[in-house]
């Protein structure tokens, strides 16, 4: 009985195709336009997510509180909380002073930073000549650096000048390094390099040779240092990183540990991402309510188009529980195919458009499955009053109709 339902409903809207498209048109729009809002803003979330990752969302910092001890970090110490602390890529005091690089007459400012091989890792660095800092360099305290794309054409007129010498001087002090590895530029060198009237370039050596370059005792100055690690350990590793410090440190009891992350950053990125992308689906829905509207009004014309026809159905015994579902079978049928048609062009479109802005395309299952029930659900809803108008007919009154 139900599949004849299915093939009168069938059968009606391929009598009127013209209508029956313009009647799906609202839901695939309204569908369209949600699907590619919902997948847009997961791929957005992915795609600041991986970026989070690469400035240093995966990074733990940690400092000793001033104001309840004047302790600071040797190496031997950093080593110590390095090599008692699972899952991680390494620590770095992440050391910045001012300086310049001289190269025969002229003297250029820098940033130069004191790292380790860890801080390569975070995935802020990539390497395109040469290597960035390994163990060794740090431990012996070697003279070598790493500079950008910028700093090496700039400087030497060219970009692979691995091997070269380059003099940096601080505070009176000069000292020559080797070149070991050349970077990628990122914003800053950009920046540092076209902001000021003379280029200013960022070079990275370990924390060690410049903490001799410097003068600096790294007891007194260091107070604090950063943990690399990956996103996925990250909750892993701030569940020992305070007790290694303090037994390391001996500060047990002292509260004097200061530990962040970027995990609360992630959490609150993630919360006002998923805000702007609900608001905007929801705006986007009002379309599907317009469809609906739409859905409900054709319906209603054609019970009014094929009253007679009902009332020859109901006074050849056909009951009004008969006629209720034939119509919602209509409506249903209806906004199904529309809501698969939506969700074919919602795919297509929000997958071109990933592709133009470098968003990641990430489409979920179950968000597909809730879309296509969610439009023949709307189908049922705005169906009901005509398929009840047209059920509660009196069949004389319809056979009289014209």
């Amino acid at each position: 009985m139900y599949l004849e339902y299915v093939k009168s409903a069938i059968s009606s809207i391929k009598s009127n195709k013209g209508r029956s498209f313009l009647t799906m048109l609202g839901i695939i729009i309204g569908i369209a336009a949600v699907l590619t809002v919902l997948i847009i803003g997961d791929g957005m979330k992915a795609t600041v997510n991986g970026e989070m990752d690469s400035i240093g969302a995966t990074t733990i910092s940690v400092t000793l509180d001033d104001t309840k001890t004047d302790k600071g970090f040797t190496k031997e110490q950093l080593d110590l909380i390095e090599n008692n602390i699972s899952d991680i890529d390494g620590v770095s005091p992440g050391l910045q002073f001012g300086g310049q690089l001289m190269m025969g007459d002229k003297a250029f400012d820098a940033m130069v930073n004191g790292e380790t091989p860890a801080s390569g890792m975070s995935g802020q660095v990539e390497m395109i000549h040469g290597r960035f800092l390994i163990k060794s360099d740090v431990d012996e305290a070697k003279k070598v650096v790493v500079i950008s794309q910028t700093a090496a054409t700039k400087l030497f007129g060219y970009e692979n000048v691995v091997g070269n010498f380059l003099e940096v001087s601080a505070y009176g002090a000069t000292d020559e390094y080797v070149v070991v590895g050349v970077r990628k530029d990122n914003t800053l060198d950009t920046a540092y390099a076209s902001f000021f009237e003379e280029p200013s370039f960022i070079v990275t050596m370990p924390y060690t040779s410049m903490l001799d370059l410097y003068m600096i005792d790294m007891e007194s100055y260091v107070h604090g240092f950063t943990i690399y690690t990956d996103s996925e350990y990250k909750d892993q590793v701030l569940s020992k990183t305070r007790s290694v410090v303090e037994n390391v440190m001996g500060l047990r009891g002292e509260n004097a540990v200061k530990i962040s992350s970027g995990y609360g950053f992630d959490e609150t990125t993630n919360t006002i991402l998923n805000i702007i992308t609900s608001v905007v689906a929801i705006i986007a829905a009002i379309s599907l309510l317009v469809g609906g509207i739409g859905v409900m009004n054709i319906m209603t014309v054609s019970v009014t188009e094929r009253t007679r026809e009902i009332g020859i159905r109901k006074s050849l015994g056909a009951r009004t529980s008969s006629i209720l579902t034939q119509f919602l079978a209509e409506a249903s049928i209806l906004t199904f195919t529309g809501g698969l048609i939506g969700l074919l062009l919602g795919l297509a479109i929000s997958y071109l458009i990933c592709r133009i802005i470098d968003f990641a395309f990430i489409v979920n299952p179950v968000l597909v499955v809730i879309v296509v029930l969610i439009s023949t659900a709307i189908g049922l809803f705005f169906g009901i009053y005509p398929a009840k108008r047209a059920a509660a007919l009196d069949p004389i009154e319809a056979l009289r109709t014209e």
